[in-house]
This record gives C-alpha cells, sequence and structure tokens, in this order.
C-alpha cells in the first residue's frame, strides 16, 4: 500500500528529473568536456543565458526535444493498443506512426543510416514491422548500437513501479522499434534502475540490479563492471573520465551518437553522485557529449532516488521552468503541457499495467489543482513589460485550499503604474530547437474558465481579472474585475468570447490597484467549463506560399503548401495540401467528444480529401473523403474500414474540382452522421475512438477551405 499512496509524487520526481536533464543539458549539446569547461567551467547551473558571451541572448531554457517529446510519447503505446504490458512489439512501431509527423516532430530527422530513428522510422513507414524496423540485419550493427533505444525508455521504468522484470520486458519490445543489440541492453539497464528505484534508494544497489537483466558478457555489462572499479581506484571523476575516454571514447565507436561512450559517463554520474541530485547533474554535463540525453537519463533515476525534496536541496532546477512542457507530436492535446499533468498521465497507465485502483479525482477533476509539491502549471510573472518586473512572486505552498492539501502563492507588491501579471502558455508556434511546435490549446471560445482560491492576510486593496491572449497577436480579452479582500475566499470566472483566430495562445491573471500595496493570495484550482464554439477565420496559416515556411499556428499540420485563395477564387479561403502522399491540418484535443463540425471545402488537384472527426494521430481518426465522385465515411484505426458510402451519381450530382461544398459532421455517442449541401448522406457508428480533435485530410495535392466551425452539442 505504501508505494500506491506515493506513486504519483515519485513519478513526479522522476519526470522532474528527466526534464530538468535536458533543459540544464541542451545548451551544449554534443560538446567536448574540454569545450565545456573552457565556456562554462562546471556546469552547477543552467547556462543558457551565457551561451553568447558578448549579448547575453543565449539560448531558450524550455525547449521542444526528443529526449522529452519521444519518452512521454511512445509510452502511450500501452494506453492506445489496451493491452497494456502485454502490447506487441509492432504496436509499439505503429504507434510510432501514429505520433510522428515527419521531418517536423520528436525525432531527430537526421536521415537514412545517419539518424537511427529517421532510419526505423523510414522501415515503419515503407512497411517494415518492428521489431525488424530496428534490427542490425536492415540497419547495420553500428546505426542500430547508437543511442536512441536508452534515451526514449524512463516512462516504461515510471508505468512498472518496483517491478525491474516487467519494465525490461516491456523496454525491449520497445528499444527494438529503432535499435538492436548493445543498445538494447541500455535501454533495459535504464528501465530496470528507473522501475527499481520506486522501492530501492540505494543507488549502488540500483546499478548491480540493472546490469543483472543482460548478459554478463555484453558490451555495457564490461562498460559498469570498468567504471565502477574505477571509480573505487580513482576517486576523482575526472581522473575515470580519462579512462573512458580512452577505452570507450567516441574515436572508438562510430555513427553520430553511439551508446557505448554515453551509457559509460552515466554510470559515472550514478557511482560518484549516489544521492546527490545537482551533484550528479554536475558530473554529467560537464562531462559532456551527449549532455541532455545522458543528464535526462541520470536524472530520471536521480529524482527518485533523492525524491521531491532532494531535487532542489542544492540549487533551484524547478522555479525557473515552472514545469513547462513542449510536446509536439501528431496529436496536439499535450503540445505544450507541465510536468504535474505528464505526471499524472503515466499514473493513470502504471496503475492498470499494476492492477491497482484508477487514480482518485484531484480537485474535483480541476485543470490545474497545483496538489503535487512543487507545481506550478507553466505560470509564470510576465517580464516583457517593465512595469511588470519585480511585481509578483509565485510559488506552490501547502494549505489555503479549501480543495486539497496545496495552492499556488502569488506575492504581490504594486503601485498605480506597476500590474502583476502571470500566465501559463497554451499554445507555442514556430520552430523550437529544430521541431516544428504545433498543437491546440486545451480551452476555446464558448468555454469558461474558473479560478477559485482565497487572499491572505496582508493589505491588498487590488483587483483581480482573468485573461487570455489571443494567437497571432498580442491582443487581451479580460473578465470583469474582483475586489481582493484579505481572508476571504473568492470564486471568478471568465467566459471567452470569439476570438478572431479562433485560438488561444496565453491564460492569465493581473492584478492591480489605485495606490501602492502589497498582498498574497493563493489559488486553489484553476478549472474549463462550459461547451466550445470556435469560428475559425478563413485565413489561418502563416507565411507566404513562395517562402517554404508555411505554418498553421495552433493546428497539427501535415502539410508541405499553404495559400490564400487563387486570383479565379471568388471567395477568401484557406488552402492547404501534401506534395505526395497523406496529409493533415487538425485543431482540437481528445477532450472533444459529442461536437458538430462544418466547412465548406473545395478539392484542388487532390487525388482525395475531405473532413477528420475525432482525431488522435495519423492513424487514429473518422474521415469523410471525396475520391472522384464517391463520398466515403471511414474508419481509420491502424488501417481503414469504410463505414458509409454513397456515389454522388445517386443525387444526380457531380463533384467539381475548385468548388466549394458544404460538408457537415454531427458526432454523438458512437453516432456518426454526414451532410452534404444539407442532405444527409452518410452515416455509421465510431465504437473505437469516441473522442479527439478535427481538421482536414488530403492526398497528392490541395484543398480549400472556409467558413469553418467546430462547436459542442449535448
Amino acid at each position: 500500500m505504501a508505494l500506491q499512496d506515493h506513486y504519483l509524487d515519485q513519478i513526479y520526481a522522476a519526470v522532474l528529473g528527466k526534464v530538468i536533464g535536458v533543459y540544464m543539458g541542451r545548451p551544449f549539446e554534443g560538446w567536448s568536456k574540454k569545450h565545456i569547461e573552457a565556456k562554462f567551467g562546471e556546469i552547477d547551473r543552467y547556462v543558457h543565458e551565457e551561451q553568447d558571451t558578448h549579448s547575453k541572448t543565449g539560448v531558450p531554457l524550455i525547449v521542444a526535444d526528443d529526449d522529452i517529446t519521444g519518452t512521454f510519447t511512445f509510452v502511450r503505446a500501452l494506453e492506445d493498443s489496451g493491452l497494456y504490458e502485454n502490447t506487441p512489439t509492432e504496436f509499439f512501431g505503429d504507434t510510432w506512426l501514429n505520433y510522428l509527423v515527419e521531418d517536423k516532430t520528436i525525432l531527430w530527422w537526421g536521415g537514412m543510416g545517419h539518424s537511427t530513428e529517421h532510419t526505423a522510422y523510414l522501415r515503419l513507414k515503407n512497411g517494415i514491422k518492428a521489431p525488424r524496423s530496428g534490427s542490425m540485419e536492415l540497419n547495420s550493427k553500428i546505426v542500430a548500437e547508437q543511442i536512441g533505444a536508452q534515451i526514449f525508455i524512463d516512462a516504461i521504468g515510471m508505468v512498472t513501479p518496483g517491478n525491474p522484470t516487467l519494465a525490461v520486458s516491456i523496454a525491449e519490445k520497445a528499444a527494438r522499434v529503432s535499435h538492436d543489440g548493445e543498445a538494447v541492453f541500455a535501454a533495459q539497464v535504464v528501465a530496470a534502475m528507473v522501475s527499481a528505484a520506486f522501492t530501492e534508494k540505494d543507488m549502488f544497489a540500483l546499478l548491480d540490479l540493472g546490469v543483472s537483466f543482460i548478459p554478463a558478457d555484453s558490451l555495457i555489462a564490461e562498460v559498469h563492471r570498468d567504471v565502477r572499479c574505477w571509480r573505487n581506484e580513482d576517486a576523482d571523476w575526472r581522473k575515470t573520465f580519462e579512462r573512458i575516454d580512452e577505452k570507450y571514447g567516441y574515436h572508438r565507436y562510430g555513427g553520430n551518437c553511439h551508446v557505448i561512450p554515453n551509457h559509460a559517463l552515466m554510470v559515472m554520474a550514478w557511482s560518484y553522485a549516489p544521492d546527490n541530485f545537482h551533484l550528479s547533474q554536475n558530473i554529467i554535463n560537464t562531462a559532456g557529449w551527449d549532455t541532455d540525453c545522458n543528464a535526462a537519463n541520470v536524472g530520471a533515476v536521480m529524482g527518485l532516488v533523492v525524491g521531491l525534496d532532494g531535487i532542489n536541496q542544492d540549487y533551484e532546477f524547478q522555479l525557473p521552468t515552472a514545469d513547462r512542457l513542449l510536446m509536439p507530436t501528431a496529436e496536439g492535446t499535450e503540445g505544450v503541457t507541465d510536468c504535474a499533468i505528464i505526471a499524472r498521465k503515466l499514473e493513470a497507465i502504471g496503475r492498470k499495467i499494476m492492477k491497482w485502483p484508477e487514480p482518485n479525482v484531484v480537485k474535483n477533476g480541476a485543470w490545474h489543482s497545483f496538489e503535487l509539491p512543487g507545481s506550478l502549471h507553466g505560470y509564470m510573472a510576465e517580464t516583457g513589460n517593465f512595469n511588470h518586473r519585480n511585481t509578483c512572486e509565485v510559488s506552490n505552498v501547502t494549505g489555503h485550499s479549501a480543495l486539497g492539501d496545496r495552492s499556488m502563492r502569488v506575492d504581490f507588491s504594486l503601485d498605480k503604474s506597476r500590474k502583476a501579471v502571470l500566465s501559463t502558455p497554451l499554445l507555442r508556434s514556430g520552430n523550437n530547437g529544430g521541431y516544428s511546435l504545433m498543437g491546440s490549446p486545451k480551452m476555446f471560445p464558448g468555454n469558461t474558465v474558473r479560478l477559485s482560491g482565497t487572499c491572505g492576510t496582508r493589505s491588498a486593496p487590488a483587483t483581480l481579472r482573468l485573461f487570455v491572449t489571443e494567437e497571432g497577436s498580442a491582443e487581451r480579452y479580460y473578465s470583469s474585475s474582483l475586489l481582493l479582500q484579505a481572508q476571504t475566499p473568492f470564486d471568478t470566472s471568465f467566459d471567452i468570447p470569439q476570438l478572431p483566430s479562433g485560438l488561444v495562445r496565453d491564460f492569465g491573471l493581473e492584478i492591480s490597484a489605485e495606490s501602492s500595496c502589497y498582498g498574497e493570495i493563493f489559488v486553489d484550482a484553476v478549472f474549463i467549463e462550459g461547451n466550445f464554439d470556435v469560428t475559425f477565420p478563413d485565413k489561418f496559416y502563416q507565411g507566404s506560399p513562395w517562402g517554404g515556411n508555411v505554418q498553421f499556428n495552433g493546428w497539427v499540420f501535415d502539410a508541405d503548401i499553404g495559400r490564400g485563395k487563387f486570383s479565379d477564387d471568388d471567395e477568401r479561403q484557406t488552402q492547404f495540401g501534401k506534395n505526395e502522399g497523406r496529409g493533415e491540418l487538425i485543431c482540437g484535443t481528445t477532450q472533444w467528444r459529442d461536437y458538430c463540425f462544418e466547412a465548406r471545402i473545395k478539392v484542388h488537384l487532390a487525388t482525395k480529401a475531405g473532413l477528420v472527426v475525432r482525431y488522435q494521430g495519423k492513424q487514429r481518426y473518422i474521415a469523410i473523403t471525396i475520391e472522384g465522385n464517391l463520398l466515403r465515411l471511414i474508419q481509420r484505426f491502424y488501417g481503414e474500414e469504410i463505414l458509409d458510402e454513397i456515389n454522388l451519381d445517386t443525387l444526380s450530382m457531380q463533384w467539381e474540382q475548385d468548388k466549394l461544398y458544404a460538408l457537415k459532421v454531427v458526432c454523438r455517442g458512437k453516432d456518426i452522421k454526414v451532410q452534404l449541401d444539407g442532405y444527409d448522406v452518410l452515416q455509421g457508428k465510431d465504437d473505437l475512438l469516441i473522442s479527439g480533435g478535427a481538421g482536414f485530410m488530403f492526398e497528392n495535392g490541395m484543398m480549400g477551405a472556409r467558413d469553418v466551425r467546430c462547436y459542442a452539442i449535448n
């Protein structure tokens, strides 16, 4: 019972450890130890702002990264299959095809034979199933033994708490999608250590256990024996590093980023800092090579060993990030998210695997509960406006909660010209760290966002307003003002209005006053309620069609082309397409269940095009497609099944290229009904998906759309 009771807190510590490692090591990924020490000295802090010593502009701290996104996305295979611990290897490969947008999300798209993961993806895309997709036989020993299987594996240990045998079994299936040989052994060691660390806190016992699951004559096992022996002989990690470099360094192992040198550094960091999170990050990052990957694996295990309190014992790792995560995938619900939300999702999977009761509903199902120690759900003080700087501080504290045990504390100090502003992101767009940022916000016009909390005891003659910032502009939309009164609970809400872009970029709080004052409020919970009703503009792409950098901010997009109307089009519209194969353009989340999606669409050269509803990834959605004169209702679920179809000849109708037609899809429970220009034409049953976003699909060409609206129905 003790493990069940503290399971979520421990997952959260592991997630934080993983993410902190990435953020700490990313600015100098791939650098040598010599280069790192010459530039920064020891890495005992976040150094992102020190990257450029002349301008001090640096690089972002919070970045999209394959180590984070791959880890917390590929584990979804266990849930998506419905088989959890019995999920077959082949389905892990199907999961890659569901959540990857080629050349845009999750992976390093380095090319066939250069990036192991890209190589495996191309195998999968061309019909080669896992595990052969990652095999040495197909991809060669050198490609198959790069680092990727290790970096994506931590979440397998997180969902198999205290059961390393099961973790190792699942890890092998997940790893073999893209890797083979020593890379799989390394992944199994990491998964076993993460799993065991839920109950075993002695690092040397964890190292012994992890290596016990792989062949004693494997190279990974030899690495463990050598590094731990050298640790005892050297008593100085820098001396041990020199031995590692001589015997296992990059000059001895080919490819772009081999697993052997990097795994050796991880064993070194764990051995020299067996119970100190800060020191382990110092060592693994100063040592160099694949710093973000190595620091992330080290951090996941160390987070479990030292716990939430130990992570920030010697350095404040958590506050600078406020738990923010960017996770661009082909399914946009968690495109912008946070560590606490991901920890709860992993908890749900783990409890299924362990045959434990389902997780408790926290604070009546709040979107943001602040219930995990230190969790801030992405809320930070905004500092872009000079007058907002140093007006508030945000922290997570015990108490001051009517619904649970913890709350978010906001300390403010104001005068008439200075406001306290804090916000959390719902969307980020553009390109970040080499990955296209894509996803959908979790709140839309028509929703009501409600915030409950209480005022503190100090003077606070101030007012509180909620606001949203629209995607694509700096425009803010505010709720009415709430007068804050000392030691008084409050409950305030905001009905999100229709927005020109239809999309919310940020949600936040603004505290202001007519005269100088200070005080604090405690935010207990934030809820998203009500029914969404969003109308999209007739132009929702960004960029020039001639510039090669078209973006659809707020949409998940697998599109090569985006533009407005052609010169001979009568009406304004957005047009988009895919040069070869199938593309999608999707907005909305897996919280969308019963709704109506409607648009006027046209086909421009595409071999097939239409609407999509209940989208859960590239292999999981309902599509209404027009192909020639045949209109079909299709359930796509790792393959396609036609639910209904009609030849438009039976309506004495001919679908014309470049002409707009009105399509409307109603999703209610299992029932899907389709109208074309006001006529009921198709219907079917969706007994697999039930929820998901909406948008468009298109093959080998372009389509256009306008009058796009999606709204919830009862």
